[in-house]
């Protein structure tokens, strides 16, 4: 791995070669060679080789080479004790040099060998500092999010943090959640669609993305409808629905949305089925995972517990039609007279009568309060 150290006194970072990594890459490399490799770090200091009783020892060769900046080879005639025959190459990256690398033998016959695995190792730690980078930066955006969520993070805050990490942005805001489509058998988004979704957002400007909650949140600024679209459509893929927060919000809407999804994927299983849901269209669902599990269950039994199976599903039916006979009759698929008697009898066991507003509402409310009830992690 690679990691940022303060290089002395001053200011700028520099990479660090960790035996960890130089190790893995003798153990890959060395079974394929006829040589002996040896990996050192910025202070010539062996951090990988195969001899093991090497490691932690002064490669003088490598430590001229490191403080020259070139090759540095030994011939036969030139090596001693702790010095042998062979080259050595400074590792560079990103201008700056992080090690060494060494091959015993023939300065002549290893050169090219030495040649080609320096670049395989500055290329290993290329990849390595990316990883890195990437790593941080969602792990910041994700901060960013939790402070958002937890209302901790203020407009000024918030601005700084998106500069810091390389993301400047202003308002309008908008935050977006991607989970997993209704019935695909899980609350959480599989690791693989998270990282596929993170990474089909990235290069957008004015975007950042993070893992969180099981979903993938995106938060947007300088938004319009044309960038809202766009970053939506990159979203919209696979086993996915889309559960947004306001347009074009200020900084204090923002952190109100975030707070608001922030209930709502902790009580996945209230969110809708639809493709794409608005966060405003939310309001029961946003009541009922405030509240607690105490007096959901006290609403369950009040209300759902005298209903079989039969009547619970006629009264979700009903007001998921906009409680029209006909519609809901006709996705039943049963006579409006056996509706109307079912309607009947629900308003009989409970005393609410479906066909009114006010009704309809503690209906609905007692539904999902049952839907909270559900163990969030019941089909992963």
């Amino acid at each position: 791995m690679t990691w940022a150290v303060r290089d002395g006194d001053e200011d700028e970072f520099a990479y660090v070669f960790t035996g960890e990594l130089a190790q893995r890459v003798v153990d890959e490399v060395s079974p394929r060679l006829d040589y002996n490799i040896n990996l050192m770090d910025r202070n010539g200091r062996i951090i990988g080789s195969v001899d093991g009783t090497r490691i932690g020892t002064v490669h003088a060769g490598a430590l001229q080479a490191i403080q020259d900046g070139r090759r540095v080879l030994v011939d036969a005639d030139e090596q001693s004790a702790d010095v042998r025959a062979g080259i050595n190459i400074p590792l560079t990256l990103d201008g700056r040099i992080v090690g060494a690398v060494g091959v015993t033998g023939d300065p002549g016959e290893v050169e090219s060998v030495c040649n080609v695995l320096a670049l395989t190792v500055e290329l290993l730690l290329r990849n390595e500092q990316h990883r890195d980078s990437s790593r941080w930066r969602e792990a910041a955006v994700r901060e960013l999010l939790l402070g958002l969520v937890n209302g901790t993070v203020t407009e000024n805050g918030l601005l700084e943090a998106l500069r810091h990490i390389g993301s400047p942005m202003a308002p309008p805001w908008n935050i977006t959640a991607v989970v997993p489509a209704a019935g695909s058998g899980s609350w959480s988004l599989p690791s693989s669609t998270s990282v596929a979704l993170i990474r089909r957002i990235q290069g957008i400007s004015g975007v950042v993305a993070a893992e969180l909650q099981g979903a993938v949140w995106v938060l947007s600024g300088s938004v319009t409808d044309r960038t809202l679209a766009a970053t939506r459509q990159r979203l919209r893929t696979g086993d996915v629905r889309l559960v947004t927060g306001r347009h074009a919000a200020s900084s204090r809407e923002l952190s109100v949305d975030a707070a608001r999804l922030g209930l709502l994927l902790a009580r996945a299983q209230l969110l809708p089925a639809g493709e794409e849901t608005e966060l405003s269209a939310l309001v029961p669902e946003t009541a009922v995972a405030q509240q607690s599990r105490d007096i959901s269950h006290d609403t369950v039994k009040r209300v759902l517990t005298p209903l079989s199976t039969t009547l619970r599903e006629t009264a979700r039916a009903f007001l998921g039609h906009d409680l029209s006979i006909a519609a809901t009759a006709t996705a039943l698929e049963v006579h409006r007279n056996t509706l109307v008697q079912r309607l009947d009898r629900i308003q009989h066991v409970t005393g609410l009568n479906l066909r009114t507003f006010d009704h309809a509402v503690a209906m609905r409310l007692a539904l999902l309060a049952a839907a909270a009830l559900e163990d969030p992690y019941r089909r992963a």
